[in-house]
């Protein structure tokens, strides 16, 4: 009994899937578009800041012998990203897009399923990389697993035109609206041909049509990492309130109704963004930015991301549509209490008024009122802080690692 994995880019989530399977001896193959050896990504010769860089696409939770690669596309996709070079990298019809990337490992996958060199009994794969994988998989008779991370592309759809309904100087900022007809069917054919789905919240759960909820969906939330300090930041009297959002600066996470409760705020106030400004955005976003209270970080590696984190005094994330919301778990272990909404994984791992608030969406009213109880409250914000650091204890990655084991041990003796 084995397992191939294939996810084209990899994150936390993937990382830790790797760690499961390696741990029960049953990982066969590991594809993806690049890894680096770890001798060479975690090298003293580079700078700090290039190894985190570098740490980003090393996969050492498989080892390198299993570990196979198709590189062109995204390696260009890199390149042509930090020339400027949109056109090779435009949404699904550019020749380095995400999507060229993702088609291009599944088609790989699929050949060498194909070929007979494989030994999996098993394929593990990840939404918009795992068709042509799924159906060579079925013509081999190998039981066939879907990591879907985010929500089903209808509730996603939905709730995005409802966005660009609500806010439409917004709606340039939400790539899942320029998603095409031919997207949408290849999503559906990929989750219809899976025998298991594995989703990360409740949410994503219920986005699914009814007959694939109840009959192959399984919801296993991501743990959280390991504090980078084992400090909780203490606010001062004279001190503002440091704030800090993390993710793609867009509606879909709730950007404009960030502004917006920021707008209503009495209290004095500061806000560190992490994550990429959309190609096309409105002028408030610019000028958001702009103002003198923000810093917009860009992006920066997830380690950087975790110090960074460490000096704030609340999270808040008002998503729209999330799958999970990993950033969620990041704070938590930073020490953070979590400001976030239901269509996140919030209903399922805070603790209500413990160590966050789940905020309905669309409430920049609701926003501001839970951010001006922990301004005024140190004491309150205090002990959620440190209650938030030991929900982090509980939900490690180590718990997450365990589930899946246990999932996939299950699967494959039942092949």
């Amino acid at each position: 009994m084995s397992a191939l994995v294939s996810h084209p880019t990899g994150n936390a989530n993937l990382r830790a899937v790797l760690r499961a399977l390696e741990g029960e001896a049953v990982l066969s193959e590991f594809w993806t578009a690049i890894s680096l050896p770890k001798v060479l990504a975690h090298s003293p010769v580079w700078p700090e800041r290039i190894r985190r860089r570098l740490s980003q696409r090393c996969f050492a939770e498989a080892d390198w012998s299993r570990t196979r690669l198709a590189p062109g596309r995204e390696v260009i996709r890199l390149l042509a990203r930090g020339a400027g070079l949109a056109a090779l990298t435009r949404h699904e019809v550019g020749w380095a897009s995400v999507d060229a990337v993702y088609s291009t490992l599944d088609r790989a996958v699929a050949r060498h399923l194909r070929s007979g060199e494989s030994a999996a009994s098993l394929v593990y794969a990840y939404e918009d990389g795992a068709l042509e994988t799924f159906r060579a998989a079925g013509d081999m008779g190998l039981t066939r697993v879907y990591e879907l991370p985010i929500p089903h592309w209808r509730t996603l759809r939905r709730l995005l035109e409802e966005e660009a309904e609500r806010l439409p100087e917004w709606a340039c900022t939400m790539e899942g609206l320029q998603d095409s007809a031919g997207k949408h069917a290849r999503k559906d054919a990929e989750i219809t041909l899976a025998d298991h789905i594995v989703v990360a919240s409740s949410f994503t759960r219920q986005s699914l049509p009814e007959r694939l909820a109840d009959t192959k969906a399984h919801v296993t939330p991501y743990g959280c990492p390991p504090a980078a300090t084992h400090t909780i930041v203490e606010r001062q009297k004279t001190q503002p309130l440091e704030l800090f959002f993390a993710g793609h600066l867009n509606q879909g996470k709730g950007i404009a109704d960030l502004i917006a409760a920021l707008g209503l705020l009495d209290i004095d106030w500061r806000l560190t963004l992490a994550g990429p400004k959309p190609t096309s955005a409105p002028a408030a976003l610019g000028d958001f930015l702009a103002d003198s209270r923000c810093t917009w970080l860009g992006v920066v590696p997830h380690a950087t991301l975790l110090e960074r984190m460490a000096r704030a005094h609340v999270f808040v994330f008002p998503s729209i549509v999330e799958g999970f919301g990993m950033v969620i778990t990041e704070a938590l272990s930073a020490g953070l209490p979590v400001i976030t909404t239901p269509h996140t994984a919030g209903a399922d791992i805070l603790t209500e008024e413990v160590d966050g608030f789940v905020a309905p969406i669309r409430s920049p009213d609701a926003l501001a009122e839970r951010i001006t109880r922990l301004a005024e409250d140190e004491g309150r914000r205090h002990a959620m802080a440190h209650a938030a650091r030991a929900a982090a204890s509980r939900m490690s990655w180590a718990r997450y690692e365990r589930q899946i084991a246990d999932l996939v041990m299950g699967w494959l003796q039942d092949t």
